[in-house]
This record gives structure tokens, C-alpha cells and sequence, in this order.
């Protein structure tokens, strides 16, 4: 989208290479937002390019608001978890609609042994429902994802990037799993491509790429050797014009690192900037750095959007490999970890778990406790811990899910090779923080009454 010159709060940059002129004498065109405050003190000779930038046409999903969404509770009062996929064709709306209501006519049928009182209160969330997609849902997005309750007015909506099953949910907590899903399997890259002369920076989350800055430092081309020149000091004199365009991109993924959390760093572009930003890149960077990709400076995004795709995936395959294999390596050599459901819940009720593993689509009921939020996968009727009455959970792991965010630890879902191994060995497992007996029977103050 086109900067508005007439927005007080657009930024404009205008560069000391171009004193005396102001932004009104400017095509509206012709700039770009700068976003990465005090930028322009870096290197004066640089050139801000102009980018054509459109709308997020998503809800960004964050840990801090999955944790939010994994404490809640109902106290009492149902909770509604909507996802719906979104077909990119016409009549959105309408087939939305469809879907929708055939989700309210197979929830209604299961809420029919429920009180009139709980009935009221899903239908007045359905009915906020459909008001919300009438009048407020702009058709973005390849999926939406709803949670409503009147305990403490939740009221939380996300479109989002990547679709997701169809699903309506009434229960005393928000279903957060398929979130989870989303947001585990797609990092959050700082992507840049740098030649010597040309930097270009993107963001790259789940499907979508935004470009979010690009500029030109001065240059000089390589000169020709002269009468006493050496080919020394000419190429000395090359290498430290192409060093400062480098370091000046280094500054500007710093700034950008320190505004915003992201997994990684994906480099890419020709060979002689490539090796010298290796060289001079942080050492808190290199530890963050994915890979490389073989696209130049000028690529158009969706090619620089695959290429990314491509490192993103084997990334994420190498990371389960390495998870599971550690896994079963300390679980199996009574380390610190644990497999198979009945001690996963057991360890995440002593909270001691590092890094939840669990294979993709694994569902089982349990209780848990709304009090001290024991867990356990069999039935029974008390709390062992406080003797409260547990209550029934349709899916034990997507609590168990919760949990674990809730603990500050990892989860990683497993959908590659590795799935196969875990699904055998029981599904989900832990690594936990420090090591004892895990895989032991149940504990004495366990066992059912």
C-alpha cells in the first residue's frame, strides 16, 4: 500500500544525498515508510527504495495469547471454539455460512441432553457468531478461528494464514490445539538478501512474506589498475566498499531482531557480500541462522517465498529427528525424560517437563482438575491432590498442550518420518528438566480409589 503522505504518523526518510528537498515535492509513490527508527543516522549515503507494501491479510498467533487462551476457564460457563477453513473463491460468506450452520445443527443435536440454561448460552455465542462474519469479517485469511464465553467477556477472533478443519467446540476451556498446530509447524524467519550494492529484508510467517525494507548504499565500482596501482590495493579498495554495505546491513537486522522475536535468520543473494556477512555476522546471528538460499537480491516474492518454504521444511524435519531421537535416547536409558501419556500428565502435574513431544492428531480423553489442574487419562471421580471432582475433557492432550505452554516449555508436533517411531513407542512423551525415575508405575497418591 502506498505511503499517504497526508498520514502524520508515516515516517518519511529523505536522505542527506538530496539536501533541500522536502516530501511534499515528492510523487506519493516515491517513498516508503521507514521502519526501523533512527535508520537513516546509520549511513547517510544509503538510498531507502520505494516498496509497494499491502495489508496483513492475517492475525498473527502469539505464544503470550495461546498461554492466555490455555488458562482460561469458564468457571461454569461454556466456552466456544470455532475454526473454519476459507475457500479462496467467490461467495465466501455464504459458503461460510453454510458451513457454519451445519456445525450448529450437529452441536445442537449433541447439546441436547444439556440444561435449557447452557443451551441459552451457546446459542447467544453462535448468534455473536454469525453477527461477526455478517458485518465485521473481511474475507481475509484461509481460515478463522473464534473463542467466546461470557466469563470475563472472551472474545477472541483470528484470521489466519493456512487452513484448518472445520470444527465447533463447547466446553469449559477455549480448544486450542489446532492453534498450536498452525503456529509449531511454521517459524518466524527474518529473511535477507543482500548483493553488493542492493539489501532487501522480509519477514516470512507461516505462508505469508512481507517485504519490510530494501536499500541501496553508495558504490563505487571496481576501478582499473593504473600506472603504480597495485591489483592489492585495488582489490583492498573494492572489498571495503562492499564491507561497509555489509556491516550497514548487519545494523538493520539488528534493529529489526531487537524489535520483534523471531526463530531465525535466512540469508541469501551473490557470493562476495554472502562471505563477508558470514564473517562479520554476531555470533548470537550465526547461532541463528537457518540456511541460505540461492535467489538473488531482485527475485519477486513468491520466489523467495518458496526458496524459504523449502529451507523451512527440512528445518523442521531435522528438529523432530533430533527431538524424538533425544527422546527415546534418555527415556530409554532412564534419563530425564518420559514416554506414553499416563507419565507425560504425571510430569507436567509436577512441572517439570522441558520440551512436550507429541505425534500429530494423537487424541485421548481424560479429567483434570479445574482447581490444581491435576491430569490423568483414567477414570476418576476426585482429585488426588485436593479432592476436588475432576471433570471430563474431550481431549486430555490438548490440556496437556496447554500445560505445557503454560510451563514455559517447548512443544514440538511430529509429522514427519519420525511420527511412525513415536506412535509406536506411545504417542507423546517429554524431556524433562532435570532427571529422576519418570517411567515408573504410577505413584501411590495416584492410583484410583
Amino acid at each position: 500500500m502506498p505511503i499517504d503522505l497526508d498520514n502524520e504518523d508515516d515516517k518519511l526518510t529523505v536522505k542527506a544525498a538530496m539536501p533541500g528537498i522536502q516530501p511534499e515535492n515528492f510523487e506519493k509513490n516515491s517513498l516508503t515508510r521507514n521502519p526501523i527508527k533512527g535508520a537513516k543516522d546509520i549511513m547517510p549515503a544509503s538510498q531507502t527504495l520505494s516498496i509497494e507494501r499491502g495489508l496483513r491479510r492475517y492475525d498473527t498467533v502469539t505464544k503470550e495469547q495461546l498461554e492466555t487462551l490455555s488458562k482460561f476457564s469458564g468457571s461454569q460457563n461454556p466456552v466456544l471454539s470455532l475454526y473454519l477453513g476459507v475457500q479462496l473463491s467467490e461467495n465466501r460468506k455464504d459458503k461460510l455460512r453454510t458451513k457454519l450452520n451445519q456445525l450448529i445443527h450437529e452441536q445442537g443435536l449433541a447439546l441436547r441432553g444439556e440444561s435449557k440454561e447452557k443451551q441459552r448460552a451457546v446459542k447467544a455465542h453462535i448468534d455473536k457468531v454469525m453477527k461477526w462474519f455478517e458485518t465485521e469479517y473481511d474475507e481475509t485469511g484461509r481460515g478463522v478461528a473464534i473463542f467466546s464465553s461470557n466469563h470475563n467477556g472472551l472474545w477472541q477472533t483470528f484470521r489466519l494464514p493456512l487452513a484448518v478443519r472445520d470444527q465447533l467446540v463447547i466446553s469449559d476451556r477455549p480448544y486450542v490445539r489446532p492453534l498450536m498446530m498452525l503456529t509449531d509447524e511454521s517459524a518466524h524467519y527474518l529473511v535477507l538478501l543482500l548483493d553488493k550494492q542492493t539489501a532487501r529484508l522480509f519477514i516470512v510467517y507461516l505462508d505469508e512474506i512481507q517485504e519490510y525494507d530494501e536499500f541501496k548504499d553508495e558504490f563505487v565500482p571496481k576501478p582499473k589498475s593504473g600506472p603504480g596501482d597495485s591489483v592489492d590495493k585495488i582489490q583492498r579498495h573494492y572489498e571495503a566498499i562492499v564491507l561497509s554495505h555489509v556491516k550497514h546491513a548487519i545494523q538493520v537486522v539488528e534493529r529489526y531482531w531487537q524489535r520483534e522475536s523471531y526463530d531465525g535468520i535466512i540469508v541469501g543473494g551473490t557470493e562476495n557480500p554472502l562471505a563477508q556477512l558470514h564473517d562479520h555476522l554476531p555470533k548470537a546471528f550465526r547461532e541463528r541462522l537457518v540456511g541460505e538460499i540461492a535467489v538473488p537480491v531482485n527475485a519477486p516474492l513468491d520466489q523467495v517465498l518458496r526458496a524459504v518454504a523449502t529451507i523451512d521444511e527440512a528445518n523442521a524435519r531435522r528438529v523432530e529427528e533430533e527431538r524424538v531421537n533425544a527422546l527415546f535416547t534418555a527415556a530409554l536409558g532412564k534419563g530425564p525424560a518420559v514416554i506414553g501419556l499416563t507419565n507425560t500428565l504425571r510430569a507436567l502435574v509436577e512441572g517439570h517437563v522441558m520440551t512436550l513431544i507429541v505425534e500429530e492428531d494423537f487424541q485421548q480423553p481424560g479429567f483434570e482438575c479445574s482447581n490444581c489442574h491435576f491430569m490423568i487419562d483414567t477414570h476418576k471421580i476426585r482429585c488426588p491432590l485436593c479432592g476436588a471432582i475432576l471433570e471430563a475433557q474431550v481431549d486430555i492432550v490438548d490440556r496437556a498442550m496447554g500445560r505445557a505452554l503454560a510451563q514455559n516449555a517447548k512443544v514440538e508436533i511430529v509429522r514427519g518420518p519420525m511420527r511412525q517411531k513415536l506412535a509406536e513407542k506411545g504417542h507423546i512423551g517429554a524431556l524433562s528438566r532435570y532427571n529422576r525415575d519418570l517411567n515408573q508405575e504410577k505413584k501411590n497418591e495416584f492410583k484410583t480409589e
